[in-house]
């Protein structure tokens, strides 16, 4: 297990503050980062490349993996973002930074200990923060917590910037919560920390403005003083985009800026409702920082193209996004909160007190790679909400989860039954034993306990997923009339589910509803351009229709995302030599 000392933060002056504060300039960062790369024995970057049209003018990078980053990581390219192309190249790259080393920390056993919380004994995080980290403060929670201290976990070191103290930490038990919200790079230690700190600061209010519909402040665009800012608000307005600014600072101390966009010209034909927020010590980086993020996930407003959502939902019509257009306002953005200073170790200091005077702890692993020798963090902080987790959940509940990703099936069935009985009634354990015998191959017995599950009223967003699981199991079966009836159930619950769609698709291309099939798998590849196996799953459909044309161009886009694809490389051979 790895071990930590106390984090030192070096005192860390400002030398580039025209677009991101970064403690060297953005050219040096691509440079530096390039020549370590170079100099390792693993490929992990292949090339970074400009994707913008320049419609906006407001730069875009991909940086692209090398084959050892891939295995890693498990996706091809990171995207950057910034005022200046060489802000958005640099981005590019400590993306791909930040998510080479933390992957790299934690797929690596030697880095934690498998053991259980009664194990650890007192070097344990206190089990008030694992409950805080699930929002759990129910009448469950003293049952709760014996079925936490057996449960085997990985822990490893880490230390509390709040308490200033090593804790030992069950990384998997955040992973389950966070995913890779949290992981950061810099070129020094405050920058990366700072940089984790503010992402699951932005996340944390994101969350809480969407799932509750807040009207938060307008903020007026002409109140910004930063000359990058004004320029992009320019490009917006010269373009024709419509930008709404929001003040989603939610009294946490720490100023977030919400972005709302739109083109009235292209929306919706060939662009989408653009909404995300950008969190620093600054108001006017805030904005920065948001702003170009909208150009990032935009595609310059003209393309087609699809984003995918993450700390931020996506609006399909302006008409939901009624409470953020008409909030109250307009105010000023120098009256959000400024803990910005010309050191970035001051910035550090002063969020982790902004969060500790709202009782929030911070927590960081240091999951910097040996070799590349860059600055890397895992940001815990216990009680920020994030959108994409359900709400409702408690510490039973990722129990539950964890033992069916930690044991052999049968005995994570019958720890879900001995759960069961000490916690009656709860729809995540018959979730969860369903999966269990979903994967011992009996989909009749894991529909009888989905079936349970949904009987015990579970929060909407789960009741998706369970639908979603009863679907697999009538599939499984082949019976594809009433996966199609339990999977419309779960897609009126919840209409961003990917893989509601993918087997609604599937279920009609079994049917032989091609036409059908077909819109079930783009609107997988809407919520999800990367879903290389749905253009595959396209082109078959068109292949039996007898559209020869249309079945070639999917079959090539789906190999251009993932070469690996064989069925439809097999496919696309076979189809281009008839049409030769």
């Amino acid at each position: 297990m790895k071990r930590t000392g106390p984090v030192i933060i070096p005192d860390a002056a400002k030398q580039a503050t025209d677009d991101q504060d970064k403690s060297i300039k953005p050219e040096q960062t691509v440079a530096q980062v390039k020549e370590k790369m170079k100099a390792m024995d693993l490929k992990i970057l292949d090339q970074t490349m400009r994707i913008d049209n320049g419609r906006l003018d407001i730069p875009v990078f991909f940086s692209t993996c090398g084959h050892d980053a891939k295995a890693v990581i498990g996706t091809q390219k990171q995207m950057g973002k910034g005022a200046t192309p060489t802000q958005a190249e640099a981005s590019a790259i400590m993306e791909l930074v930040e998510r080479f080393s933390f992957f790299s920390f934690y797929q690596n056993p030697a880095h934690t200990r498998l053991a259980t919380c009664a194990q650890i004994g007192d070097q344990a995080i206190a089990f008030e923060q694992i409950a805080r980290s699930v929002h759990d403060d129910s009448e469950d929670l003293a049952v709760a917590r014996k079925l936490f201290d057996t449960l085997p976990l990985r822990w490893t070191g880490a230390f509390s910037l709040t308490r200033e103290r090593e804790v030992l930490v069950p990384i998997d038990w955040f992973y389950a919560i966070n995913a890779f919200n949290g992981p950061s790079a810099g070129n020094c230690v405050a920058e990366a920390l700072c940089q984790g700190i503010c992402e699951v600061v932005e996340r944390h209010v994101s969350s809480i403005v969407s799932r509750e519909r807040l009207a938060v402040p307008v903020i007026n665009p002409n109140s910004s003083a930063d000359r990058l800012v004004r320029e992009m608000l320019g490009k917006y307005n010269r373009a024709g985009i419509k930008v709404v600014l929001s003040d989603f600072t939610l009294e946490m101390g720490i100023p977030t800026v919400g972005v709302l966009a739109h083109d009235p010209e292209t929306f919706p034909q060939r662009s989408e409702i653009v909404w995300t927020a950008g969190t620093t010590p600054s108001p006017e980086k805030a904005l920065s920082r948001a702003l170009s993020e909208v150009a990032q996930l935009a595609g310059d407003f003209n393309t087609g193209s699809n984003y995918v959502a993450s700390g931020l939902p996506k609006f399909s019509s302006l008409k939901e996004a009624d409470y953020v257009i008409g909030a109250p306002g307009p105010i000023a953005l120098s009256t959000l909160p400024d803990i910005s200073n010309d050191n970035i170790r001051i910035e550090v200091e002063s969020c982790v007190q902004a969060l500790a005077e709202r009782d929030f702890e911070v927590i960081t692993v240091d999951t910097m790679h040996p070799e590349l020798a860059i600055p890397a963090f895992y940001t815990i902080i216990p009680g920020a909400h994030f959108r994409e987790r359900a709400a409702g959940t408690s510490v039973a509940m990722f129990v539950a989860k964890l033992t069916v990703q930690q044991f052999p099936v049968d005995q994570a069935i019958g720890r879900l039954l001995d759960m069961d009985r000490q916690l009656p009634g709860k729809y995540f354990v018959q979730f969860y034993l369903g999966n269990c015998h979903l994967e011992l191959g009996d989909p009749e017995q894991a529909l009888t306990h989905f079936s349970r599950a949904i009987d015990l009223s579970p929060h909407a967003q789960d009741a998706a997923s369970i639908y979603s699981y009863m679907g697999v199991c009538h599939k499984d079966l082949g019976n594809y009339q009433a996966a199609l009836e339990v999977l419309a159930k779960g897609e009126a619950l919840d209409a961003e589910r990917t893989d509601i769609y993918n087997l609604m698709g599937f279920c009609h291309f079994k049917r032989k509803e091609h036409e059908a099939a077909i819109k079930c798998f783009e609107q997988v590849i809407k919520l999800d351009p990367s879903s290389a196996i749905d253009y595959a799953n396209i082109a078959s459909n068109y292949r039996d229709m007898g559209k020869t044309d249309e079945a070639i161009r999917y079959y090539r886009l789906a190999l251009e995302l993932d070469p690996s694809i064989d069925f439809a490389r097999d496919n696309l051979e076979r189809l281009s030599g008839q049409a030769n």
